[in-house]
């Protein structure tokens, strides 16, 4: 009998905003093979147009399908409210995507007092997908939803220079509206804002809550991989910033620098 093939996945974002994700599928199962875009030249989606997004991801998608891969995580709330469907209607083969709400609604505990506050980008709010979902979970309008325009480039900015005092001065500027209406909890509804967590809670003294484990999980489950399966552990993946020329470059980069 022949030995069974290594999985493979593709994972892409704007930037490094996908490695919140990509942390919770490593932990879960290292011995996938991984293949992560990080769109820089392109960024940010936020502010970009549907057609651009949609336009855009069937152009990162088809380049990780050069590779021999069994899924493909849209690791950005944006992406996923503007081009999931169309990707899905056009290239055959699944995709996870990112919802900002969902399980924060069916998993979290919520106790009377609470007051919860979903944050965006600017596109992302208004994408139709978005407006559906607050439609069919959240009807009767029990969250907030703000949109925060600045923050997933802080984010970029702050792994670029790791200035903590610039991030915090910035965070209380960008999210000053959460002190003023009270809120107790804070819905991530961006793959970049988990990866400074901590510091919103501190600066917030909110409690944050991101879906990243559950696309984890749900990515597990496609592949058939209800529990983790550990084989042979790979230490690194693949990784591709986009510059100018659009000439993808892969490098091999270790999984314990992820920020």
């Amino acid at each position: 009998m022949g030995q069974k093939k290594a999985q493979s996945i593709g994972i892409f974002d704007s930037g490094i905003g996908g490695f919140s994700i990509l942390k919770k599928i490593h932990e879960l199962a290292p011995d996938l093979n991984v293949y992560y875009i990080a769109d820089n030249s392109f960024a940010p989606y936020g502010n970009k147009s549907k057609e651009q997004i949609v336009d855009r991801s069937l152009y990162i998608a088809n380049e990780l399908l050069k590779f021999d891969l069994d899924l493909i995580v849209v690791a950005c709330n944006t992406a996923t409210g503007m081009a999931i469907d169309t990707l899905r209607e056009k290239i055959d083969i699944p995709f996870v995507g990112v919802e900002p709400f969902v399980n924060a609604l069916s998993k979290h505990k919520w106790k009377e007092g609470d007051k919860g506050c979903v944050i965006t980008t600017d596109l992302m709010s208004k994408s139709e997908r978005f407006t559906r979902l607050i439609d069919r979970l959240d009807p009767n309008k029990h969250f907030s939803y703000v949109v925060t325009p600045n923050l997933a480039s802080i984010i970029e900015d702050f792994f670029n220079t790791k200035n903590e005092q610039k991030l915090k001065l910035e965070l209380e500027k960008e999210l000053s509206f959460v002190k003023k209406h009270s809120y107790t909890h804070l819905i991530l509804g961006c793959t970049h804002y988990p990866l400074i967590d901590s510091f919103i809670e501190s600066v917030t003294g909110t409690i944050t809550l991101s879906p990243c484990l559950y696309v984890a999980n749900r990515t597990l489950s496609l592949l058939g991989r209800e529990s983790q399966q550990v084989g042979a552990v790979n230490s690194s993946f693949q990784f591709a910033a986009t510059t100018s020329d659009d000439v993808l470059r892969f490098v091999s980069k270790d999984f314990s620098n992820l920020p």
